[in-house]
């Protein structure tokens, strides 16, 4: 669907992340940012930090190595970093955001790896039909 280029990269990062944020709002049932609103600037700036502050550390951390693992001719090391990538991401992710639930984590990866698929399925399929 998409070339792999730092843009497209970048792009996969932040919708994983909106898809993420709005699943764990059902899963939580927790609806406060819809219910309440945003009522002032400074609710605004608190819900783009929390919101942002993690997919921005994850973009700078892995949007350089996602885009060269594209560049890898041979498909087991395209696996391989890649799952590299979201055992990191989810390290990260447990040991900051989520320590008391380590499912969440778990729900991060596999929507991480749902929404791959989808946005690079084609250049995925490339890759094991010329191996």
């Amino acid at each position: 669907m998409f070339k792999a280029n730092f843009l497209n990269i970048l792009f996969y990062i932040l919708v994983k992340y909106l898809v993420f944020y709005i699943f764990m709002m059902f899963k939580n049932d927790n609806f406060y940012l819809i219910n309440s609103g945003i009522r002032d600037v400074a609710d605004l700036f608190y819900y783009l930090w929390i919101f942002l502050f993690f997919p921005v550390i994850v973009c700078a951390l892995f949007l350089v190595p996602l885009y060269y693992s594209f560049k890898i001719r041979k498909y087991p090391y395209f696996i391989l970093i890649n799952i590299i990538i979201l055992s990191i991401e989810y390290c990260l992710y447990t040991y900051f955001a989520s320590q008391l639930d380590l499912w969440n984590g778990i729900y991060n990866i596999i929507i991480s790896t749902i929404l791959f698929w989808v946005f690079f399925h084609k250049l995925i399929k490339v890759k094991f039909v010329n191996a």
